[in-house]
């Protein structure tokens, strides 16, 4: 029997940034068609966005660290301001929560490492089911890891359909904390094995950390002080000999594995110059690994609104159709939560999230585990 069901799902996304937590609702069959409702954005305090950022790290002893009392608490702390978000998110849309048949819950990410076969998001799906009287569906990735995947990216399958009506050759760029791209060509191609996705390179997470370490601002608004400073080509040079870039696709990025280190001794305006120049240089070489240039290139993730960073993109991608998501009306912001709500909705109809283009297993895989409320 073919299943019609049409699901309504709240998806929960931090990200790399890791600034707070993003929501969105959309209704959906798991498959090809996707209606995207409202969605916001809850920021984390400064305390707690640096409590948890203390607990980044890209080697981990999963046995050792899921047994420190600090991350524990950072954990329940984390899940808890999950259901405040969720609680205010309904109450300002008026939406009975009841009609949520499913919460896709990413978590924090706050160590990825496929090498060593893990990715670790923190947060208690047991306990955010229980507290909402809502099934929940998390670690997404732990499945794809454990079959030799990057684990990431996850949202390709996502992009793929919520842009199916767009008969062009589309490259749906992130620029999150980290870059992650995902390519296909609607105009022949429907087969899924057939998405290209995977990280490009830090981004935001770099260029936010450099502006609040220095200037103490949460992020260089509008790209203003990087526009007014010169980047430095010997330092991106530094950056672009990383062993990374080398690497043929699929293939994914810790938080941790670029730091600011290299740029010590620069004047923040040409620091966060030098980072823009940067994330364009990544993208831009990234693009060489597909067979024939996009058409289009529809831009999401925070680092939209960097106005000088998008102005960067432009000029080095001349001959492709540079398209912010919020032109098609889709919240640039919200697009990874709005994601992981259909991920969850393919976990609880078994279908496959990720691919052998996409994160390197040898063949399509579900992800996410249920979490029943009790």
């Amino acid at each position: 029997m073919i299943n019609l069901k049409k699901f309504i799902a709240l998806g929960l996304m931090s990200g790399t940034s890791a600034d707070g937590i993003d929501i969105g609702v959309i209704k959906t069959d798991g498959k090809s068609k996707i209606n995207l409702g409202p969605s916001d954005y809850y920021p984390y305090s400064p305390s707690f966005k640096k409590r948890i950022k203390s607990i980044f790290k890209k080697k981990r002893d999963l046995r050792k660290s899921k047994k420190e009392k600090r991350i524990i608490e950072i954990e329940n702390k984390f899940t808890d301001l999950n259901f405040i978000a969720i609680n205010k998110f309904l109450k300002k849309n008026k939406i009975n929560k009841k009609k949520i048949d499913v919460v896709g819950f990413h978590g924090q990410t706050i160590s990825h490492n496929p090498s060593s076969g893990y990715s670790w998001q923190i947060g208690d799906s047991m306990k955010l089911a229980n507290l909402l009287n809502i099934k929940v569906v998390s670690d997404f990735r732990e499945n794809d890891v454990k079959n030799g995947g990057q684990g990431a990216p996850l949202t390709p399958i996502f992009h793929f359909y919520l842009t199916k009506n767009i008969k062009k050759t589309i490259c749906f760029v992130n620029l999150g904390g980290i870059s992650n791209l995902t390519y296909f060509d609607h105009r022949s191609n429907r087969d899924l094995k057939k998405i290209i996705a995977f990280d490009a390179g830090p981004c935001c997470s770099l260029i936010d950390d450099w502006v609040y370490k220095n200037l103490n601002k949460k992020y260089d608004r509008d790209g203003i002080i990087a526009r007014t400073g010169s980047f430095d080509k010997k330092i991106i040079k530094r950056y672009l000999n990383n062993s990374f870039f080398s690497n043929k696709p699929p293939k994914s990025l810790d938080r941790n594995d670029f730091s600011l280190s290299l740029l010590n001794n620069l004047k923040v305006k040409d620091g966060a110059s030098t980072l823009c120049y940067l994330v364009v240089e990544t993208i831009v070489r990234a693009f060489k690994h597909f067979k024939k240039k996009p058409e289009i290139c529809i831009i999401s993730g925070g680092g939209r609104n960097n106005k000088f960073l998008i102005e960067l993109i432009n000029k080095r991608l001349k001959k492709i159709k540079i398209i912010l998501s919020d032109d098609y009306n889709w919240d640039g912001d919200s697009i990874e939560a709005y994601a992981f709500a259909y991920l969850s909705v393919r976990r609880l109809l078994n279908l496959p999230i990720t691919f052998p283009k996409t994160t390197g297993i040898k063949k399509p895989l579900i992800g996410g585990r249920i979490f029943n409320y009790i």
